[in-house]
Order: C-alpha cells, then sequence, then structure tokens
C-alpha cells in the first residue's frame, strides 16, 4: 500500500523548503522508506528502525544512494522514543508502522515464520535473542498453549492442537522443526476443517510469532512512543493485518482522538473513520494485502 502510505504520512518534494523528518518504524527490505525518500527529495529525512539484523542489511545495500538522508537504527519499535534522543531529533513529521511480517522473513525457511517452508521453527524477529517458538511449544503446559492458540490466533481448534502438541513432545520427542509442527496440527483438526480458506496451521503460526515477539505489547509501546513524538501537524500511519492488531490501534486512535488543547479543539485528528484496505489490483500483487488495514492519525495541535 505504498501509495496510501504516502497520501497518508502527506510526504511533499522539499525543493524550496527544509527537509521534513520521517521515521519508518518497521524498515523490514526498505521498500516503504525507499517510497518515502524518493516522494521528499531533496531535503526530506527518514529514520529507520528494525529489529531484525538480517532486514537492516538487505535495506542498508537497497538504499545506500540515499545515505546522506537516511539513518538506520537497530531496535524494536517500542524504542522510538529511545533513538530519537540519541539521535537529538525532538519530533518527527511523519511516523509509519507496518505491523506482521515481511515477505523475506517469510521466504526464508531458516527464520522458521512459515509452515510452507522446511526450517528450524524459530519465528524470532531478532534471530540474537529471546525464546523461539520451539521453546515456547516444548516448555508451556497445555492449558497455557490453549489460551496462546486461541487469543493469539484466534483458532476454534485451540485446545485439540495443544493436547496434540503435548502427547506429541511426550510420546515422540522435543518439536523443533515448522514440518513437525505443521503435521500435529493438520492431524490435531477435525478432518472436515482441514480444507477451509486458509491452512489449519496458519492461526498456530500466527499465534506462535505474536507470542515470541511480543507484538501487542509492542505495538501499545510503540504507538504511545510514536504519538509522544510526532510534531504538530504531523502524522501516524499504522497498516495493521489481524485484528488483534486493528484492534489495538483503534483502541489507541479513539483515546487520543478525546484529548483537546486550547479552546476545547482536538488535539489529534483521525483522517479515516474507516481504514483505508488495498484495492483489487494491490491484492492481485500481494496477497498479503488483503487483509491489511490502514489508519492514519494527525496532531492538530
Amino acid at each position: 500500500m505504498v501509495d496510501e502510505v504516502l497520501e497518508g504520512l502527506n510526504c511533499q518534494s522539499s525543493q524550496e523548503m527544509p527537509g521534513k523528518t520521517y521515521v519508518d518504524c518497521t524498515l523490514g527490505p526498505g521498500g516503504h522508506t525507499e517510497a518515502i525518500l524518493n516522494a521528499s527529495a531533496p531535503h526530506g529525512k527518514v529514520i529507520g528502525i528494525d529489529r531484525d539484523g538480517a532486514a537492516l542489511k538487505l535495506a542498508t545495500e537497497r538504499l545506500k544512494g540515499f545515505k546522506n538522508r537516511l539513518t538506520l537504527q537497530k531496535g524494536a519499535f517500542k524504542e522510538l522514543g529511545k533513538i530519537m534522543a540519541t539521535l537529538q531529533i525532538e519530533t518527527a513529521d511523519g511516523i509509519l508502522f507496518d505491523f506482521g511480517i515481511s515477505s523475506y522473513q517469510l521466504d526464508t525457511a531458516e527464520r522458521g515464520f512459515s509452515f510452507q517452508k522446511a526450517g528450524p521453527l524459530d519465528m524470532r524477529m531478532d534471530s540474537e535473542s529471546g525464546e523461539t517458538a520451539a521453546d515456547l511449544v516444548n516448555r508451556l503446559p497445555e492449558k497455557e498453549l490453549t489460551l496462546l492458540i486461541k487469543t493469539l490466533g484466534e483458532e476454534r481448534w485451540a485446545s485439540r492442537i495443544a493436547s496434540r502438541i503435548v502427547r506429541f513432545r511426550e510420546e515422540e520427542k522435543q518439536i523443533t522443526r515448522t514440518e513437525e509442527l505443521e503435521n500435529i496440527i493438520w492431524r490435531a483438526t477435525p478432518r472436515k476443517a482441514r480444507h477451509g480458506r486458509i491452512h489449519p496451521a496458519t492461526r498456530t503460526f500466527q499465534a506462535l510469532r505474536m507470542a515470541v515477539n511480543h507484538e501487542i505489547e509492542q505495538i501499545e509501546a510503540g504507538l504511545k512512543a510514536a504519538i509522544s513524538r510526532l510534531a504538530c501537524g504531523g502524522r501516524l500511519v499504522v497498516i495493521s493485518f489481524h485484528s488483534l492488531e486493528d484492534r489495538a490501534v483503534k483502541h489507541c486512535f479513539r483515546g487520543w482522538e478525546k484529548e483537546t488543547k486550547y479552546r476545547s479543539k482536538p488535539k489529534y485528528i483521525n483522517l479515516y473513520k474507516k481504514p483505508i484496505t488495498a484495492g483489487p489490483d494491490e491484492i492481485s500483487r500481494n496477497r498479503r494485502a488483503r487483509s491489511a488495514k490502514l489508519r492514519v492519525l494527525e496532531r492538530a495541535a
């Protein structure tokens, strides 16, 4: 949703004015950042943040032609305030979050994000720290696994899946591979439910990924850090792909909309009462975009 992101951020060429500062809090391979740099040329600047070291390397190579207007930082987006303070930048004119997982991460088998790729059951955004998905499925008791899969994955068959996982690790061995977990989930799912719109393992893998990376907590902390650093007239643009993500964003936006300043004027304005979704052309090029929802909040005072 590149065009929608640029419109949401109100990116403009800075030919005859000082350049604006934008922050891409979920840099990934650098696609959105590249578009922002092009749209805000020649003086617009971007800070790109990502906790995935491999993604930062890809973005560094892709964006090497913009090095004079680009600063890349390794870190979680909840650390936005700390990162901007370190860079001695008080406010940003536009801040972007693109939640979820990148196509690069999904397609890299050794990262363990996808059940369609045989590999280690990892799922960490920062592969240098923290528990892996394998750690969780082999450590958590059945009740906790059920709650995790049901809450974060909104999976109907959570209790059956958790029970089969526990039985497998007790009777067979530790679960260390994506294909092992996918097979367990497939067998735990009733036959009549195995051939629906999405693969039976989709929601469980999603739940584990969100748990491993503490994604909901990251979202809430990241949004709060962003709103405190948004310049007057600046815009916060958020793309979410999951109902839990969008719910967290909507809750934050509604709270901030109620804030007022001088003479009861609203401090923040929600520019779209309903989220923007991808059009058919975008979805045909990128199937992942079918579940994307984009929201924009502007600081008015």
